[in-house]
């Protein structure tokens, strides 16, 4: 008897096992109502668009955002640029300061930018240009006024370190009075054709920053203003040239002939007509184009007025012709040079004719630097006007200092 209890206490954890094995293995009842309540799988495709809509919102959060700003990013950009020279003329010689002009500019707001430009020399500090201009208009639209630049043909509109040239043309100079500072407005229109044709139209007291025909600082009447209109459009001829050619027609319709003293000297057939025709060409090779290239640029100009002469007696109406041609081409990376030839009639007498020819030589010491050498010869058919220089231009720029694209 002993013998059979301790065979049953032996098989009786073995049988336990046995049993918990055998439910394991058996399959869980199911409940249908507790299947029906539990959630679905979500499926692939789900799961794609659900990742799509956090991506879109994720994106749209961040083009939305404020852009970050810092106190330097309302601060305009600057720069300056420094402009001197050694000359030998005639038989003397001089070392000169030309200028130091000092540039400021940014936008102002989504729909406009502004700019100033003041400018140092031998004769005083002066603001050479002071503008604002639009930036979004409808239909092509540019609006811009101030103290600005006239869009009267192409070299009258660059300032004076960055011609060809040291010296601003004779014809450009007489035609046009330097640089075209104007105190006014344009506004300009970019045509909808195919080929690039602007047109533009001005407003301004006066055109020609050495132009003492009128004072802009006196009040005056409407047809004492000049008056501005400018067609000009760019075409590519192949994939290495292009030619760019623009009309200029300013017109201001009444003007004070008067003597030293103040008489008038007659109030009939006062109006003045200057019109003008420039063509640039440019052919520069794709390949090679650090050490090849060529530009050629010309100016024609026609004037039209009556003028007080130094006796101060007026002149009939007298019509007169100008104009420069010049050729620049590129010897390298860092040399460039050329030739100008510039005729000019004189705007009382054109029967006096100036006739000046230059030679030019180029070094860009590096990206702000430059050294020009510079021959001249100029010989009015009077005797007048007989000159014979040489010149060294030592030109360097600091900071943000661009006036657009210079060459056109």
């Amino acid at each position: 008897m002993k013998y059979i209890l301790l065979f049953a206490l032996t098989l009786a954890p073995a049988y336990a096992a046995a049993q918990d094995n055998s439910a394991d293995t058996q399959p869980a009842a199911t409940d249908s109502s507790a299947a029906a309540a539990a959630p679905a799988t979500p499926s692939a495709a789900d799961a794609q668009a659900a990742k799509l809509d956090e991506l879109e919102k994720r994106v749209y959060a961040l083009e939305t955002a404020p852009a970050p700003a810092t106190q330097a990013s309302f601060n305009p950009a600057m720069g300056a640029a420094l402009d001197f020279d050694a000359q030998q003329s005639n038989g003397r010689a001089a070392f000169n300061f030309r200028a130091a002009e000092v540039n400021v500019e940014s936008p102002i707001d989504p729909y406009a930018k502004g700019w100033a430009v003041l400018t140092g020399a031998p004769n005083g500090v002066t603001i050479e240009e002071a503008g604002v201009e639009t930036t979004s208009l409808p239909d092509n639209l540019t609006v811009r006024g101030g103290r600005i630049f006239a869009s009267f043909g192409r070299l009258g509109h660059v300032h004076d370190h960055e011609l060809p040239v040291a010296d601003r043309p004779n014809s450009l100079e007489n035609f046009v009075g330097g640089e075209s500072q104007s105190d006014g407005a344009e506004v300009s229109w970019l045509l909808p054709t195919d080929a690039y044709v602007n047109a533009t139209f001005g407003a301004y007291d006066k055109i020609g920053e050495d132009n003492t025909r009128l004072d802009p600082t006196q009040l005056h009447k409407p047809g004492d203003m000049t008056y501005l209109g400018r067609m000009s459009t760019y075409r590519d001829l192949t994939d290495n040239a292009s030619v760019e050619v623009g009309g200029s027609f300013a017109w201001t319709p009444e003007m004070n002939l008067d003597d030293d003293n103040g008489n008038t000297l007659t109030t009939t057939d006062t109006g003045r007509r200057l019109a003008g025709i420039d063509v640039t060409y440019r052919y520069q090779p794709p390949s090679g184009g650090l050490n090849h290239g060529l530009l050629w640029g010309s100016e024609l100009f026609y004037n039209s007025e009556r003028r007080v002469m130094a006796d101060d007696a007026s002149t009939s109406r007298v019509d007169a012709y100008a104009g420069y041609s010049y050729i620049q081409m590129k010897f390298g990376p860092v040399w460039y040079g050329g030739v100008m030839a510039d005729i000019t009639e004189d705007l009382t007498n054109n029967n006096k004719v100036t006739q000046t020819y230059s030679a030019f030589l180029s070094h860009d010491i590096s990206e702000f630097q430059r050294l020009r050498g510079i021959y001249s010869i100029a010989h009015a058919n009077d005797g007048s006007n007989n000159v014979n220089s040489f010149e060294i231009q030592w030109t360097a720029v600091m900071g943000h200092h661009v006036h657009g694209f210079k060459d056109r």
